[in-house]
């Protein structure tokens, strides 16, 4: 059976104890059924570390008691950005799952000008709230240790300004080869696409200005979440260390 592994939003020691909280304690007693002294991954989003655990059931309460430290090699070396119009909420958490996977180390969400739902001010820490737990369940699930930032920006003017990348490059049906254009190599890469019903002619000439380079993915119209995937999976096999 795979060693679970679970998110500790602390600093973890070797030679200390942790307590689980409820959901955690919920899922490895009663869902994955495991009894004390079963193997448990700690990792605090922080630094590219497991932590190997023990698992102690003392009634109700389960703690972990930390062990060794383990250093891990799942951090791309491609310091890769996604900005994303904001979408539907399935389609933005499917975004985050599958960036977060495959390596992204910053996502950039913004209300668009055809976001159909836009985030209010009211639901922005909720909506961030959920969508870190998101990628937290992504890193336990892909070995990650760090989690990716997650900002969220009232429009594209504000993304873009926020965003150090050295590289900027928008998904436009108009533009060349994404592959094409990842020459010469860049250190830092922001990849840019709309919501839904994709970005105004004035955002994207906002982009442009701001040096972003047109770039298109192939001859075939994908959804939003599908391309901030596929736009990854291009970007790092071609930098980073996916092959």
């Amino acid at each position: 059976m795979r060693i679970p592994r679970v998110h500790i939003g602390t600093e973890l020691v070797v030679g200390s104890e942790v307590l689980l909280d409820r959901s955690q304690s919920h899922y490895l007693k009663h869902v994955l059924r495991l009894q004390s002294g079963a193997a448990l991954l700690l990792f605090n989003g922080l630094e590219a570390i497991d932590y190997r655990a023990t698992l102690l059931i003392e009634g109700k309460q389960l703690k972990a008691a930390i062990n060794s430290a383990l250093p891990l090699q799942t951090e791309s070396g491609l310091d890769c950005e996604i900005i994303q119009g904001m979408g539907r909420s399935d389609h933005m958490d499917w975004v985050i799952q599958k960036t977060t996977e495959l390596g992204v180390s910053r996502i950039a969400i913004f209300n668009a000008e055809r976001t159909q739902s836009p985030m209010k001010s009211t639901q922005l820490e909720k909506k961030l709230v959920h969508w870190r737990g998101v990628a937290i369940s992504a890193c336990e699930q892909s070995g990650r240790a760090v989690i990716p930032a997650l900002n969220f920006h009232t429009n594209l003017k504000q993304a873009i300004a926020a965003s150090s990348s050295e590289s900027g490059l928008l998904l436009d049906f108009n533009g060349d080869a994404l592959a094409s254009a990842l020459r010469p190599l860049p250190q830092t890469i922001s990849i840019l696409l709309g919501p839904e019903g994709g970005l105004t002619q004035p955002e994207i000439q906002l982009a442009k200005t701001a040096g972003f380079t047109s770039v298109k993915l192939g001859p075939r119209v994908l959804r939003t979440e599908t391309a901030a995937t596929a736009a990854l999976a291009i970007v790092q096999s071609s930098l980073g260390d996916l092959s």
